[in-house]
């Protein structure tokens, strides 16, 4: 059961989404077994009478790590919120609903050290900070659609400034900036930061093709996939009506395209 009452006086939910609030939430258990952290976490829950939040911790994929309510989480930064309102589960990465006003007031206070500086980025720094990405550009579009442009210009600069890209990888958690930066009106620093993901995925392919046929064979999933996120930054070019340039580019694309005829790599990727 949801005590409306207490869900507002401890400000679990803004006065503004009231309405949005429901009466109770069903859970749906499993029907073998409950280990004993479930039912400890289950006894606070049934314990807490929404009179003080209760958060999870990201980056799990098991919705008994949720206690079962994925649909019933706010993204707060970097951890998610039980709220009594449904968002509907789309999948990890875009878990939970957004307070753009709140989440970003705690980004803006985030402590980066020495992220963005020129240091050794090791791989455990760099998966983490898909997390980062990944949560920064949700809020980023969201602010976007809210129409609060200028929040979302610091929220990208927030990102490209403290995870730079050649430091952090995971090239494909950088495409919503791109978008993002189109979006603000930025469509210089847009252009720059495709040109920075277009060289990346170039090299790759140039050294790609330059391997015996045979070895391509065996890297073609990598090829594949490198091939489709170049093609994924010049769809970000089109969608934003930046005709020119993505003409330009997709004629350049499509010389990289031809580099691997042998693969028939033009239906896979068509597909």
């Amino acid at each position: 059961p949801v005590n409306k009452k207490n869900v507002l006086e401890s400000g679990l939910v803004k006065a503004k989404d009231s309405a949005l609030i429901v009466d109770y939430i069903d859970i749906d258990l499993p029907k073998s077994a409950l280990t004993k952290q479930r039912i400890l976490m289950l006894d606070v829950l049934a314990n807490n009478d929404w009179k003080r939040p209760i958060y999870f911790s990201g980056g799990s994929f098991d919705s008994a790590e949720y206690l079962w309510m994925k649909d019933y989480l706010q993204l707060d930064g970097l951890v998610y919120k039980l709220v009594p309102i449904k968002t509907a589960y789309e999948g990890i990465f875009e878990m939970g609903r957004i307070d753009s006003d709140l989440m970003y007031d705690i980004v803006k206070k985030w402590e980066w050290g020495n992220s963005g500086e020129d240091i050794y980025h090791d791989p455990q720094t760099r998966s983490q900070g898909l997390s980062f990405r990944g949560n920064l550009a949700r809020l980023m579009e969201t602010l976007i659609e809210e129409g609060k442009i200028e929040k979302a210009k610091e929220v990208i600069e927030i990102a490209m400034t403290n995870m730079p890209v050649e430091y952090f990888g995971f090239y494909a958690f950088v495409e919503p900036f791109v978008d993002g930066y189109y979006k603000v009106g930025e469509t210089t620093k847009a252009r720059e930061l495709f040109d920075k993901l277009k060289a990346i995925y170039q090299d790759r392919l140039e050294y790609y093709a330059g391997l015996p046929t045979d070895e391509q064979y065996r890297n073609i999933e990598d090829i594949l996939a490198d091939m489709e996120a170049y093609r994924r930054n010049i769809d970000i070019l089109i969608e934003n009506r930046d005709r020119d340039l993505a003409q330009k580019e997709t004629l350049i694309f499509n010389e990289y395209l031809d580099k691997f005829t042998q693969l028939a790599l033009c239906d896979a990727i068509t597909k």
